[in-house]
């Protein structure tokens, strides 16, 4: 945990215990190569997730590749604090824009410097469980809802997820989509490539589950076109 807890994000964590966007500090909820997500609670008690972003650790290099083809990051600097605190406000921003579309994702709270605080997705303090750990009940009407979360993503808000998968994907019951630090502005040159992957991904997920889904070039046309 100390590569997780250096001094800035011990900082940044203290001027939100100051500042009350959170209250205190509880466990883990998930770790990753690039960051740890935990749950803590608010003023009124209420659990948020707390998503850091290790500086000491994180790929910064491959975070860099994929932040330096969005529009809204092209002037980036290329060195680690820089990258990896564009890479959290990236993920926030993407929140915030498939959030206010409509989409199901967590709702942001709040962003500073390596660290990312939104709601959290759960029951008391025990989050939804991944897709990948508890396949929907009904597989159809799932797939679906992601289906058309993704054109409402594309559309309205703009953007593309990037890194769509049953890995990103909580039951909430219903499905609702989390980790945006791969999504990009549809503006992208990558953004059709990500889709794709997207798509393929999701698709080969369903198809395991028996479900007749149309062709991915077609599920393309459906979300990128009206």
């Amino acid at each position: 945990m100390s590569l997780v807890f250096d001094s800035t994000t011990l900082l940044t964590l203290r001027h939100l215990l100051d500042t009350g966007i959170i209250d205190t500090f509880h466990g883990v909820v998930s770790t990753g190569k690039e960051a740890h997500i935990f749950c803590a609670l608010d003023k009124k008690g209420k659990p948020v997730a707390v998503k850091i972003y290790k500086i000491a650790t994180s790929n910064f290099k491959h975070m860099y590749r994929y932040l330096a083809g969005d529009p809204r990051f092209e002037d980036i600097s290329n060195d680690l604090r820089g990258v990896i605190f564009a890479w959290a406000s990236r993920e926030s921003r993407n929140l915030q824009r498939a959030y206010e579309a409509g989409a199901p994702v967590p709702r942001p709270i709040r962003h500073e410097k390596n660290v990312l605080v939104m709601e959290f997705l759960g029951e008391g303090e025990t989050p939804y469980p991944r897709m990948k750990d508890a396949p929907p009940k009904n597989p159809d009407k799932a797939f679906k809802a992601l289906i058309d979360a993704m054109k409402l993503i594309y559309q309205k808000a703009k953007l593309v997820h990037g890194d769509l998968s049953e890995y990103n994907v909580l039951m909430a019951p219903g499905p609702v989509i989390i980790d945006f630090s791969l999504g990009t502005d549809t503006r992208n040159p990558m953004a059709d490539e990500l889709l794709m992957h997207d798509i393929g991904a999701i698709v080969k997920y369903f198809r395991k589950l028996g479900v007749k889904t149309p062709e991915p070039l077609e599920l393309f046309d459906k979300i990128t076109k009206d």
